[in-house]
């Protein structure tokens, strides 16, 4: 988990999200609940992500004002987790009435609803609290026992259809909403986000790299349909799932490449290779799966690029190494291809050395070529805005120390929480206080480094899930913790001008 790190979110938009988002404007200022239904990567999500964020500006005069508060449930939410996340972000009016502050509405995002497991005897707790949010606008008092009402605020909700742990919604809870279906992209629009995405980035390359655009969009999404037709999840690969986060996973690491060191067609679509073996071949178990993927790539190169990819692209090395860290030296530590894997393993004993002499934990490591591609992989995802990885492998393979040495390249702040005989809940949500406190408090680039050993309740997974998902464990930060870190963030805020006068 990769924190405090700049991201700019590129939003693109299609017939299709214009008149869901009309729709969906119109709907939340009448106050009547929302429903998005539709597969999975279909941009539900982003739709009303995104006019709420457009909505919730200060400066903005284009209808009513919201304050959003957003929730993805996952199969262990519970309901007083929800009923916490949704009353400490409203405003208290009187002692029975909450709402939204002055001027604007709360807009309350609920996102993979039907996550939430079925208890013993059929009901899902949490949804049924939203239920009856929507029938009878408040919630009771879990200490007190009275009444709440809640004010000036509606509910939206989105899912995916039911079927892989997600459930069946009941007609009491969905007849609230208007419901509305996003169908999937087809390939003509994904080729013209993407297009359009790339086109404006590859503006800073030369002629010759611009005009690669269309068959680099393409090509990607032709792999993508051929991944998703070809390489089925089945019950020992049964992470072989694939949808559009894939896809746009692929730009984001076009999107780190430097224009310094890529001058011409070859170097970017061997950079485009790479990239696509980042994201999809190295989830791939075996060596025929793997050859098989090698074997459309190259095809693809020649289909879409009219180039042979052994003799014109993929130059000296087989095996292409990606990174910013090939120099030490370097300030700007650009994002390119390391070619020379000889002086790199020198400079990778080195940055081990460094390690060694600044950890009193030292690690005796053998870096052979293996290793470092591993350093390499860890590397990149590790520097991308949101970049999350699950290392798979046996004990003794190397995932914990080459995860540290990379971090330590990467001059990040590692974090691991210690495991002890009676470590708990309590002990664990202090740890990710200190975690996060790190990263969004102190503003440093932070790598949080968890092991399936340390999973000594489930209710840890769930808090990661929760941190994925939306960056926030539900009432995790006390009141005063919650007054400490809103006045650093104010303070930080007034030293770099960005102050906020409004509510």
């Amino acid at each position: 988990y990769s924190a405090a790190l700049p991201y700019t979110k590129l939003f693109v938009p299609t017939v299709d999200t214009v008149r869901f988002a009309y729709v969906l404007k119109a709907q939340l200022e009448l106050l009547h609940p929302v429903f998005f239904t539709g597969v999975t990567g279909t941009g539900k999500t982003v739709i009303v992500q995104n006019l709420i964020e457009e909505a919730s500006d200060l400066s903005y005069d284009r209808g009513t004002r919201m304050t959003p508060i957003l929730i993805t449930f996952s199969a262990q939410s519970s309901a007083i987790d929800t009923q916490g996340m949704i009353e400490n972000n409203l405003q208290k009016k009187r002692k029975t009435l909450l709402g939204a502050p002055t001027g604007t509405q709360v807009t309350i995002f609920v996102d993979d609803v039907n996550m939430p497991a079925v208890e013993e005897y059929g009901a899902q707790p949490p949804i049924e609290l939203l239920r009856q949010f929507v029938d009878h606008a408040g919630f009771y008092d879990r200490q007190r026992l009275f009444w709440k009402d809640i004010e000036s605020s509606v509910l939206c909700c989105g899912a995916a259809p039911p079927g892989g742990g997600r459930n069946d919604l009941t007609p009491r809870f969905s007849r609230h909403f208007h419901i509305m279906c996003v169908p999937p992209a087809t390939d003509q629009v994904l080729t013209t986000i993407f297009g359009s995405i790339l086109g404006g980035f590859l503006q800073a390359f030369t002629k010759d790299c611009q005009s690669l655009v269309q068959s680099i969009a393409d090509a990607t999404v032709d792999i993508y349909n051929r991944m998703c037709e070809t390489m089925k999840p089945t019950p020992a690969k049964s992470h072989y799932t694939f949808n559009l986060r894939d896809l746009s996973k692929v730009f984001q690491g076009l999107h780190g490449a430097s224009p310094e060191l890529i001058s011409n067609p070859a170097d970017y679509i061997r950079l485009w290779v790479h990239e696509c073996l980042r994201v999809f071949h190295d989830r791939l178990i075996n060596d025929e799966d793997r050859g098989w993927f090698k074997t459309t790539v190259a095809a693809k190169v020649k289909q879409f690029f009219k180039k042979d990819w052994a003799s014109d692209v993929r130059g000296d090395n087989e095996v292409m190494l990606f990174g910013n860290f090939a120099d030490p030296r370097s300030l700007k530590k650009p994002y390119g291809e390391i070619r020379d894997h000889e002086a790199l393993q020198k400079v990778m004993v080195n940055y081990l050395e460094d390690y060694n002499q600044t950890n009193p934990k030292t690690m005796n490591l053998v870096l052979f070529q293996n290793a470092v591609e591993h350093i390499a992989r860890i590397s990149r995802v590790i520097n991308q805005p949101f970049g999350n990885a699950l290392l798979v492998g046996v004990g003794g393979s190397g995932r914990k120390s080459l995860t540290t040495l990379a971090v330590s390249i990467a001059e990040f702040e590692l974090f691991q929480v210690e495991i002890s005989k009676g470590y708990g809940k309590v002990e664990w949500r202090e740890d990710l206080k200190r975690m996060l406190r790190l990263a969004g408090e102190q503003l440093k680039n932070t790598v949080f480094l968890f092991s399936d050993t340390q999973i000594v309740m489930e209710s840890f997974v769930e808090d990661i899930n929760n941190i994925l998902n939306n960056g926030e464990v539900p009432n995790l930060f006390e009141m005063d913790e919650r007054v400490e870190i809103l006045e650093a963030m104010t303070n930080y805020s007034q030293s770099i001008g960005r102050v906020c006068n409004g509510p």
